[in-house]
């Protein structure tokens, strides 16, 4: 599991909408090479997001639910995962600042992929915030 909670100078709803908008993510995240979304209800829907690098490439799909003040995936489980689970916490800090939690979880169905895949897939993580905030960084840029 990995966890990391970071201040942000934005407002809590601009945050949760840019990681909300799952289909952006091929433009920003690491290793997401392709995002599909299918559409359910107002704060719901499916993605499929294709990941990887070199010869390691999976798609797999989650269910997306998106709440006042957070946004969770959960991913069906599959061949290669048994869980694989986001989840953005978003609170307000002070005048235009938001206190963001993130927690990535993970569980491979084979011990050698959670001993060699595992350990990408625990560096992505580490890199996800700091994508977040350049993408962030970016998208305030053009709409200010």
């Amino acid at each position: 599991m990995y966890q990391t909670t970071k201040i942000l100078p934005y407002p809590s709803q601009f945050l949760k909408n840019i990681v909300a908008d799952v289909a952006q993510y091929p433009k920003f995240l690491p290793m997401v090479n392709f995002a599909t979304i299918f559409p359910e209800t107002e704060n719901s829907f499916q993605a499929d997001l294709t990941i990887g690098s070199g010869a390691f490439e999976k798609t797999y799909r989650s269910k997306v639910f998106v709440s006042d003040n957070a946004v969770k995936a959960q991913a069906i489980p599959d061949k290669t995962f048994k869980s694989l689970e986001s989840l953005w916490h978003f609170h307000p800090h002070r005048e235009n600042q938001c206190k963001v939690e993130f927690t990535l979880s993970f569980e491979l169905r084979s011990t050698l992929l959670q001993l060699t895949v595992g350990k990408v897939l625990d560096k992505v993580a580490a890199t996800t915030m700091t994508a977040f905030q350049e993408r962030a960084k970016d998208v305030w840029k053009n709409s200010n």
